[in-house]
């Protein structure tokens, strides 16, 4: 009878040594223990009472290192909110915030049979990645049912398919292969299609990983592996470990998926299909599965990820879609031609006959529009995408399909052939699909140069088979927004009159017409030659202004910026290259200096290669006295910021400290710590000398640090660069709000010099992802940025 009683006496004392050993393996490896989410709210409004919206809520609360450590997570009603502490003393504190609407991925990973933690990744844009690890104790389901709520809304899930996924052939479902096929496909990590209804029910018991509404469209598995195609997001299942028991789900969104492909099996010994989607993801830009022949419905698949990324495949065939019908092939008639792989126009009706039935890789409303043959491949231009049919291996049966839509195209170009010896003309896309790849170093040689891939396509045409500025008013149809400021319907064919034969001589005639000499080009007489001479405009686009340097010209219409370089010595070899300005993420403008001859313009936009190399800024110098940086500025920022809210955020605030003086002063001006200065005066001034603010536009907090000001309008983080001795040569460099994605502000430490306050925000610009301004400790007030930013970047998204 001792026994029992022994028992109900010791259990409470080892439940008691367990959860003080689980606090231990906690703190010491720094994983985050739930808190009470009413009390932290209440914990962090009273230390930092502007931090927090007034209608913001938290739902879930952590402490790290067990609940013993000072850094803490939040989870609000509007945002992931990180609170860290450093230092010392733990004076300096930087709360990093999250908006929802910037997550692009996340994943959530149970805890293995030996593991002391589970995991919790985001992805957001302009941030990166950002990890956290929970106790065992903590219920990661509920948190990633929290996240699904959140980042899942609509807008984000991709477009609607009526019916989900619709099978094209009948597939078994993979069992009894054997085991040498079993085998094979494990290591080439072959899937097969497996019932996903089956799944669907399963992912909403146990574990319950997938919302209410929710449907599981398609499921393929390999091993203990799986990935599923789902109607709100792509969802992979990652099983680790010996036991099984360490699992990832990995949580990919529609709208980050940019372009996607699907390859056929080869020969009898190719034993799989692949299927690969492109994502403007930092660090994931590419998502592959291999598929087993035989065991998947790859059209079905093509299909279902075609749906979800053009719209809806409901439209009846358009009657007027069909261009170039009738076109005669006559083959490249050369050898340079079938050498170089230079692609000819042949008959989009053909094409488009062939597309719609064998293979069915067309939406019904899809129709070609324009269609070019290489030496064996294929582009089409359709009324949705962009199609590259990619044959491989000597038998052809292997080919690869590649689905670029046209949202997906940000910047676009065509370079005309050069002299006699140059025999192709070729055509540029450049895209927001993050897929630059850098090769590995090999020994002691330098690094090998990078590769674009589907970051910028270039493709080459025969000179003589292919009318190249017809194809650039096509990709103009395609890519510029029509008059109401949205883009041509999908389900709109393109005007017959874009897709005519150019003039003869047309461009020739345009360059005699622009000269070499350096001046300013009178807009109106450039618009008469821009749809007349030379038809390079769309019929409701005008020319605003245009600037001339050496050969090269530019011009900004009321869509695009558009850059005319002409190359080599004879000039005949021209680019012309369009930049959307709805592509555009940042700009900026430099005034010429005393000993400068060029003033500068910067244009950063949404595309990781540019100008061949990674990056996304076109640069264009403007000669001294024969352009108005200003007016320049003013007309991008009319076109970039349009009608974004203008109204202001902050309260009205009371008088400006001075600036440090002594020792203070020099310390903060060595360590580039910014004083904040009125904003009603800066107002003024960004109002009338020089005109930079627009109307709307209004200074909430403004912050100088020598001769430079950084300016937090409603519109834009704007940075005043004053350069050289005489100060003559200024740049303005804006980025627009709407563009900005996450945000962190950090108070100062004891040594403001060493440890300064300052404010970080992330951008929605490759190459430029985040700016950083530091703040005097005793004069900035960090916290009436924060209050702006997050009113302006959590409520209009």
């Amino acid at each position: 009878s001792s026994a029992p009683v022994r028992q109900l006496i010791l259990h409470p004392v080892v439940e008691n040594r367990r959860a003080m050993l689980a606090k231990l393996i906690a703190f010491i490896g720094d994983n985050a223990m739930q808190v009470d989410a009413s009390k932290g709210e209440a914990e962090l409004r009273q230390e930092c009472p502007d931090l927090m919206l007034e209608d913001e809520t938290v739902v879930f609360a952590f402490k790290d290192r067990g609940g013993a450590g000072r850094d803490d997570s939040y989870f609000t009603s509007h945002r992931v909110l990180i609170r860290d502490v450093k230092g010392m003393t733990g004076k300096r504190v930087k709360h990093l915030s999250i908006p929802y609407s910037t997550i692009q991925a996340f994943s959530v990973e149970t805890a293995g049979s030996m593991d002391s933690d589970c995991t919790l990744r985001i992805e957001s844009s302009g941030l990166g990645s950002t990890t956290m690890d929970f106790m065992t104790s903590v219920d990661i389901f509920a948190l990633a049912m929290h996240l699904n709520s959140m980042v899942l809304a609509e807008g984000r899930t991709g477009a609607h398919v009526p019916g989900g996924a619709e099978a094209t052939v009948a597939v078994q479902e993979a069992s009894g292969d054997g085991w040498v096929g079993g085998i094979l496909d494990v290591l080439g990590d072959n899937a097969s299609q497996i019932d996903a209804a089956r799944v669907e029910e399963q992912l909403k018991s146990s574990p319950h990983i997938l919302m209410d509404d929710e449907t599981v469209e398609m499921a393929f598995k390999c091993g203990l592996d799986s990935f599923l195609f789902t109607s709100k997001r792509i969802l992979q299942i990652k099983v680790k470990g010996l036991t099984g028991s360490k699992v990832e789900y990995l949580t990919v969104l529609w709208k980050c998926i940019r372009a996607f492909s699907v390859e056929t099996a080869g020969s009898f010994f190719d034993r799989d299909a692949e299927m690969t989607l492109f994502t403007n993801i930092r660090g994931m830009a590419r998502i592959s599965q291999d598929l087993r022949k035989g065991k998947c419905d790859l059209m079905a698949i093509q299909k279902f990820v075609a749906d979800k990324l053009l719209g809806l495949d409901i439209v009846p065939a358009s009657e007027h879609a069909i261009a170039h019908e009738g076109h005669c092939d006559t083959g490249s008639g050369s050898i340079l031609a079938w050498m170089g792989d230079d692609s000819r126009m042949i008959d989009a009706t053909v094409a488009d006959q062939q597309y719609h039935a064998d293979p069915p890789i067309l939406q019904g409303c899809e129709h070609v529009e324009m269609a070019f043959k290489g030496r064996r491949d294929l582009t089409l231009f359709t009324t949705k995408r962009l199609l590259v049919v990619d044959l491989k291996g000597w038998s052809g049966k292997k080919v690869n399909y590649i689905s670029v839509p046209w949202t997906t195209v940000q910047v676009f170009g065509v370079r005309s052939a050069g002299s006699w010896l140059d025999k192709d003309s070729e055509m540029m896309i450049w895209t927001d699909i993050n897929d630059v790849y850098y090769p590995p170093k090999e020994g002691d040689d330098p690094p090998p140069p990078p590769i674009p891939r589907n970051s910028c396509i270039e493709m080459d045409f025969q000179k003589d088979k292919v009318d190249l500025m017809a194809v650039h008013r096509y990709l103009s149809a395609r890519c510029l927004p029509t008059v109401g400021g949205e883009y041509l319907c999908p389900e709109v064919s393109v005007s017959p009159d874009v897709m005519q034969a150019s003039p003869p001589g047309a461009v020739e005639s345009f360059l005699n017409w622009v000269g070499d000499d350096a001046r300013a080009i009178d807009a109106d007489e450039l618009d008469r030659q821009l749809h007349s001479e030379n038809p390079m405009l769309q019929e409701d686009e005008r020319v605003a202004m245009a600037f001339k340097s050496g050969r090269d010209m530019l011009a900004f219409t009321t869509k695009r910026v558009l850059l005319v370089d002409v190359q080599g010595l004879s000039g005949k070899r021209v680019e012309w290259k369009s930049v959307p300005y709805a592509s555009l993420r940042a700009f900026s403008v430099a005034s010429a200096g005393s000993w400068d001859r060029d003033a500068e313009l910067k244009l950063f936009g949404r595309t990781y290669w540019i100008d061949g190399a990674p990056g996304s800024v076109i640069k264009q110098d403007l000669r001294k006295g024969r352009a108005d940086v200003i007016a320049i500025q003013s007309f991008i920022a009319a076109q970039i910021l349009g009608t974004y809210d203008g109204s202001t955020t902050s309260s009205a605030q009371g008088p400006v400290a001075d600036a440090p003086g002594g020792i203070n002063g020099f310390l903060s001006w060595m360590g580039d710590d910014a004083h904040e200065i009125d904003p009603k005066e800066v107002d003024k001034i960004l109002h009338a000398s020089p005109p930079i603010l627009q109307a709307d536009e209004a200074v909430d907090s403004c912050y100088k640090v020598g001769r430079d000001v950084c300016v937090f309008t409603t519109k834009r983080v704007l940075f005043v660069d004053v350069q050289g001795f005489t100060g003559q040569k200024v740049e303005y460099m804006s980025y627009p709000l709407k563009y900005c994605t996450s945000f962190a502000i950090q108070s100062p430490g004891h040594v403001g010099c060493i440890s300064p306050a300052y404010v970080e925000v992330y951008t929605d610009v490759p190459g430029a992802s985040r700016i950083r301004q530091d703040l005097n400790k005793s004069n900035a007030n960090a916290w009436s940025i924060e209050t702006m930013l997050a009113k302006k970047l959590m409520s209009s998204k």
